[in-house]
């Protein structure tokens, strides 16, 4: 008969235990959700800055980009060419 108390009692004690460790662990993991999704938010909005930057700068550094800003800056075309035909120095002194 005393086996049988001891059992019981044993059972309920668990029974009481897992109880109050499911309740603890489910007030974590949902006070924790919240900020899961807030991180998510902040993920998701830093992953479409990311490639609104990117392509801004494949745009940026395109040749097609950079060969109109230097013919506006005052550069000549591909199909000038300058000879130099002096066997003198190039550079000279003042």
């Amino acid at each position: 008969m005393k086996r049988c108390y001891i059992i019981i009692v044993f059972l309920l004690g668990l029974v009481i235990a897992l109880s109050v460790g499911k309740a603890v662990l489910c007030n974590t993991l949902s006070t924790s959700g919240v900020f899961i999704s807030e991180a998510k938010q902040k993920i998701n909005f830093y992953k479409t800055q990311n490639a609104i930057l990117s392509e801004e700068l494949l745009i940026a550094s395109s040749l097609t980009n950079i060969a109109e800003k230097a013919k506006m800056s005052g550069f000549t075309g591909e199909n000038t060419l300058m000879v130099v035909k002096t066997s003198g120095p190039l550079a000279v002194r003042p």
